[in-house]
Formats: C-alpha cells, structure tokens, sequence
C-alpha cells in the first residue's frame, strides 16, 4: 500500500475508536406527563446524566433554572403548557445534549356527522364523519362493519378534524351496520352501531353537459344523462341567482322563458328516482348566449334649441341608450328620419346619443337598430319652448342630489326635468315625471348646472330654467389670465380665459378686473358680470404704465388673482413720432417704387407721353436756327420754291410768306407765322383746291435729340403730337436735350402737305 492511501485511513480509524470509546449519550430524560400532554396540563421535566459535570438545562434554546435531586439528577416544573416546547440538558464541558419534544393537544371527541355513500361506478361504500376539533396531536380513526370479517378500516383524522374509510360491499348486503372509533394518547371514543339501507345511499356519477344551442328565447342542453334517472336543471343570467327545475332525464332538455342577447350558465345533477338514492354531484359549468331580437322598447328621446344666426331654428336632439335588456342585443345604428315635404332618414352609429337638425318646424323620430330588427319610432315635435314665469325653487339635499319644486304648468301634464354642466350641453340628462316635484341625482360637487323644467301638453309647451345651481361651492381655485386685445394712448380693451370647469369650484357670478397705475400707486378695480370675459377701460393716462389683474367670484366669494398683465400706454411726443416715422416710410417706399418702375423705357415712354399732354404747348423760336440768319437778307418775307412734281406745268410755284411775330403769352419767345396759299392760275385739268392758310410755330427752348437714331416710336409720338418742352426728371434721361438754341439745322419742318403737287 502506498503512502498516499496509508494516512487517510489511519485519520478514519482514529474516528471510529473515538466514537466507540464514547458508546453511551452523556444524559437522558423523561416528562412525568409523557410526550403529548393535555393543554393546559403542568408537569415536571427530569434529566439523569451519566458523568459528574456542571449541568444545564434549556427551554426552546433558551437557559432556564432547574432543581438538584442528587449528584447526578435535576429537575424542572413546567406549568400550563399550551403549545409545543422543546427541552434540553447537556453538561456544559460537553456539547452533546440530550433532549425531549412536549406536543400539548385533546382528546378526540365522540364521533359525529356520519354520511356513508355508495357509488355507482365502483359499488364500494365511503363513509365520513367528524371528531369534533382538532386534538393537535396524532389520532387514529378506525370503522368496523357488521358482518364483514375485515378487523376494521382505520385512517387518520386530517388537519381539519375529518375521519374517513372506504370499503367494498357484497352483493348480498341490503343493510349497513357500522362502528366508529376514534382515539389518540389523551384518550378514545366509540359510537355505533348506525344502521345504512344501501338503496338509499347510492350516489351516481357526476353527468355532462356536451354542449347547449340557444336560440332568442329558449335554449337546448345536451347531456350524457339515462332515462331511468331523475334531473335538476339549474340555470342563472351573469350575477343573477339560480333559478332550478326537476325533468325526467332526456338526452336533450329545453330552458324556455328565457331573455334575448343574455349569457347564461348552466348545471345539472341527477338521481336514481324521486324517492331513493341521493343526487349526484352538480356537472361543470357550461355558459351560452341566447340570440339577438329586435327592441320591442321606444327610445327616451328629448332636445334642446341651439342658438345660432341660421334662418331655420336649429335643435340638438338627444336619446338614451338602451339598457341590455331592452335592447335584446347589441345595438349597430341609431335611424333619424326628419319628415317635411318628403322624409329624410339619416344612419348614425352606435356610440352617437345626439344629432343636429334645423327646421323651422318639424317632426322626427329616432329608433335603434340590432341585428334582429329595429325598434318601435319615437317620435318627437321641434319647435321653441314657450316660457313659463312660475318660480322653480330648489335646496341641496347632499352633495350629490338636488330637490326641485314647481307651481302647476297645466293640470294634467307630464314634466321633462333636464340638467347639464354650465357651458357643456353634450353633458345633458333628463327624467320625467308626472308630479310637481323632482330630486335629481349623481351631480358632482361644486359643479355648476343649468337646469330646466318643461312641461308636456297637447295645448303646447312650456319651459321654466334655472341657470346656476351647484349642491356646494367655494371660491374658485384659479383666477382668470388677461391678454390685451387693442390699447390707445388713453383706453384698452382686454379680454381674458375661462376658468378651467374643474377650478370653479361652483357658479360663477362675476369678474372684478384691477388696474394699478405704476406711478400713482393706486388701485381701481370694474366689476364685469358673468359671463362676459371683456372689459373696455378708458381715461388712461398716456405715458404711464400699469399693471392688471382679473379674479372671479362665486357666491361663497373671490378667487385668487390671475396672471399679472403689465403695459404702458404711449404719450403725445411718442404718438407724433410715430406718425412722422410712419409717414416718412410711406413716401420713401412709395419713391423706391417709382424708381425701380421707370427703369423700363417701356414706362418712360408712356409715362412722358402722357404727362405732355398736361402742359402747356409752347413753340419754339426759328428765329435762332442758321437758315433764318442766312435768310434775313429778305426782310418780311420768304418765299420758298415749291417742287416741280409735273413737267408739263410752266407757271411760276407758290410763293410762302413767312412772318416773324411775338408771342403774346411769353416775353422770350418769338414765333415764325408761315403762310402758304396756291395759285388760282393752274390749268383746267388741274383741280381746284380752296386756299388754306396754315399756322405752324416753332418754340426756341429745345432741339430734337437723337436724330436718325431715333426710333420709330418717338417719331410716331413727334408726329401725333407736335413739338413739347422738356420736363426735367430726377429719374428720366429726357428724350429732348434742354437748354441752349434751338436750330433750324436739327429741327426740320415738314411742308409736305402745303408743297404737295396736285
């Protein structure tokens, strides 16, 4: 053997010696009450120890004092012991203990609430019974039956305090004869002998249902269930309560009487005949529908007028839905028909509860539709609701309902009470009623409601409101927060929010707005009535500044400030300034549009042409053109040559007299007067024209520019519209160079018309 292997078996050798040489336990001890003891029961504890030592004693860990019988003995009074308890000694040289577990309990008691069954799948019998309470220690139950050569069927009683035994019967058996016992180590209780007819306690099989067909008002359970047997049918609506019936056991049983569009849940449980045997476990649940059915129910229709700027009147018509029962099925459409001229008929969906229509006059009726067909119509008149003057009184009988009181519309009436949240007509609800009073409930503290009450008559109808009733109120949580809608140097005009409907905390009844001068360090507050939400303030004074502030009160007072909202108001100097700015912007903006337009020679043309015909039409002075210096060796008169067109003509041409007078209207400018007049000594073949005089004048403040480059636009214009002054431009070239002497050398006259040959 290797060394490896020597040394651990030498170190488990060595283990075993030791244990061996220890043999026997250091202690031992006993309870003079034994193990399980009676509750409540006082006792003593003894330990002997085998060695001298000191000795110690523990309870659940825990040291306690004990007494010395002899040198090796000691003791301990337990007294009232109630629960289960541990003790242990041990010498405190050595830490081996010993020890004993003390369980407090009962004894059992006679036995009681015996129920034998035979079942009828097995043919064996079991038989229950109970022992009373639970004895907390171990006990034994044990059943004998009379003629049965077993020597007993025993079990333990569960936690619960049941005793139980199954055991086979013979066939020839008819009675049943049994014995009970029941015992534990605090004692034991016998009872019998209980006598069982076995016909009468036969128990069958739990049955099935496979599967249930429903149709809208009956339904049909199939089962697994024999004709020889007895049956209980027990059938409920969701969070309903059972309703039962007894039947003689068929493959199928029809539930009749039952509601449309309704979940049921169905059981069943059987038994041998009505007389004998006992009833069979109930079956598992089995849950169907029954089928949809057309509404045999009107809706509950009621309308409201809305006020808005529209020839027709326009009503809101508003209908409740109807519950599951009066629905017999699930709802897919709302029909409103409007019958006028001709009837119209509009589909809404199934979550709509309300509908715009506007007629001046008009009936219309409104039903519900489901799978199974639609409802009977409602119908219902639009017109305005005449206004009754009666009081309608009211008083808050807690936080959530309302009582209301009214005089007598019209005897024999019924009474429409509707109610919605200030502002949220979409919110609206309504009863009817047959008497002069009504409590309307659910309301939301510190809500504001409108509320009205019309009364129904054949006569006509008529309408007395309340607006402003909550069941509690206080002053509202938030206040208002102003904007500015315009200001001058003297008034403003600001407006400001609702109040969110859940910050009212009740009705409001008006606004104070507050203005607070910066400088004066005064304060003014105007007073707006609800539910107005702007205010016009004038006599401000300009140039100061302010700061403003809106708050709202209900009847149980003023609410905190809104948001602060500050401005100033502009003074004279300020005002002018700004006038001036604004009119110096205009003008110059006007001219750099003008300027970028007259760029285009487009516009320039145009542009001068027709500004020429506004002026005055002044004619320049030939007098300073070179020809008339050549010329002046005639005095007072110039003749011009006229063109030989025919060669045939031997008379002398026309002469043109040219006479220089002055301008009257000017004393700078002189003016050539040219006459030009035909011979009466033409010959006989040519035609005799009447002599015409012609004036033409010719202005000495300008000169024609251009040229032969000039186009033929300015020529046609030259030609239209004679001669004109240059206008000078801060924008324009001009298209007639100003100043100097004109010269008869640029401008030319054209005497086509009086040397034209005939």
């Amino acid at each position: 053997m290797s060394s490896e292997c020597t040394w651990p078996v030498l170190v488990t050798f060595h283990f075993i010696l030791a244990a061996g040489a220890r043999g026997e336990t250091v202690c031992t001890v006993r309870s003079s009450g034994g193990k399980e003891v009676l509750v409540g029961s006082s006792f003593s504890i003894f330990c002997v120890f085998n060695k001298q030592c000191t000795k110690i004693i523990f309870r659940d860990k825990k040291e306690i004092e004990h007494a010395s019988l002899n040198s090796s003995a000691v003791s301990v009074d337990v007294k009232n012991l109630t629960k289960f308890n541990t003790f242990t000694c041990k010498c405190k040289e050595d830490p081996e203990p010993c020890g004993i577990d003390i369980t407090p309990g009962y004894p059992p008691s006679i036995p009681e609430n015996l129920i034998c069954i035979r079942k009828t799948e097995s043919g064996n019998v079991s038989c229950t019974w109970r022992t009373g309470r639970d004895t907390k220690i171990m006990t034994t139950c044990q059943l004998w039956v009379k003629g049965d050569p077993h020597h007993g069927y025993k079990s333990l009683m569960n936690s619960t305090g049941f005793c139980s035994a199954t055991f086979p019967i013979t066939g020839s058996m008819s009675q049943l004869i049994v014995t009970l016992n029941v015992s534990n180590s605090l004692g034991s209780e016998t009872t019998g002998p209980h006598n069982f007819t076995l016909s009468n306690i036969v128990k069958p099989s739990r049955p099935n249902i496979s599967h249930v067909e429903c149709s809208t008002r009956y339904c049909s359970l199939h089962t697994n269930t024999h004709s020889t047997h007895l049956l209980e049918v027990q059938y409920r609506a969701e969070s309903e309560t059972w309703k039962s019936l007894q039947t003689k056991a068929e493959s199928n049983l029809n539930i009749s009487s039952l509601q449309p569009y309704t979940n049921y849940e169905f059981q069943i449980r059987r038994k041998i005949n009505r007389t004998v045997g006992l009833w069979s476990d109930w079956s598992l649940t089995k849950t169907a529908n029954t089928k949809e059915e057309a509404p045999d129910k009107v809706l509950d229709v009621w309308y409201l007028q809305e006020h808005l700027q529209s020839q027709n009147k326009c009503f809101r018509i508003f209908w409740k839905a109807l519950n599951k029962s009066d629905a017999k099925g699930e709802i897919k459409s709302y029909n409103i028909s409007e019958k006028r001229m001709q009837v119209k008929s509009v589909i809404v969906g199934p979550t709509r509860s309300h509908y715009n229509i506007c007629c001046s006059h008009c009936s219309v009726s409104v039903s519900a539709i489901n799978s199974g067909g639609q409802s009977p119509d409602k119908f219902i008149e639009l017109h305005s609701l005449g206004l009754f003057s009666g009081i309608v009184s009211h008083n808050s009988t807690n936080n959530h309902s309302i009582a209301l009181f009214w005089s007598t519309f019209t005897i024999g009436t019924e009474y429409v009470v509707h109610w919605y949240p200030f502002g949220r007509t979409m919110q609206l609800k309504w009863i009817r009623v047959v008497d002069n009073k009504a409590v309307i409930r659910d309301l939301h503290p510190k809500e504001c409601y409108q509320v009205a009450v019309t009364s129904l008559h054949s006569s006509g109808s008529l309408m007395a409101s309340i607006e402003g009733i909550s069941t509690f109120m206080s002053v509202p949580e938030q206040g208002p927060i102003p904007q500015q809608d315009w200001k001058k140097s003297d008034s403003m005009e600001v407006k400001w929010s609702e109040i969110p409907h859940e910050k009212r905390r009740g009705c409001l009844t008006k606004y104070t707005v507050y203005l607070e001068d910066n400088k004066k360090r005064d304060i003014k507050n105007y007073n707006v009535k609800y539910p107005r939400t702007q205010y016009t303030i004038s006599s401000l004074s300009p140039g100061h500044c302010y700061k403003l502030w809106v708050t709202a009160w209900t009847d149980a007072g003023e609410g905190p400030r809104g948001s602060e909202l500050p401005f100033c108001t502009t003074s004279d100097t300020e005002k002018l300034l700004s006038v001036v700015i604004l009119a110096g912007g205009a003008v110059l903006l006007t001219c750099l549009i003008i300027l970028c337009i007259c760029q285009f020679s487009s516009v320039q043309s145009r542009f001068l042409r027709y500004c020429k015909c506004l002026l005055p039409r002044v004619i320049p002075d030939p007098a300073n053109s070179k020809w008339a210096k050549d010329c002046a060796i005639y005095e007072g008169e110039i003749k011009f040559p006229l063109h030989q067109c025919d060669s045939s003509m031997s008379e002398e041409p026309d002469t043109v007299d040219v006479e220089e007078v002055p301008n009257p209207s000017s004393s700078t400018c002189t003016y050539i007067k040219s006459f030009s007049q035909e011979s009466s000594s033409s010959d006989t073949t040519q035609i005799t024209r009447s002599s015409d005089i012609m004036d033409d004048y010719i202005c000495t403040h300008g000169e024609i520019s251009g040229g032969e480059e000039e186009d033929e636009e300015g020529e046609e214009m030259l030609d239209e519209f004679g001669f004109f002054p240059c206008t000078p431009s801060p924008f324009l070239e001009p298209l007639f160079p100003c100043g100097g002497k004109l010269t008869l050398d640029i401008v030319k006259i054209d005497c086509s018309e009086f040397l034209d040959c005939t």
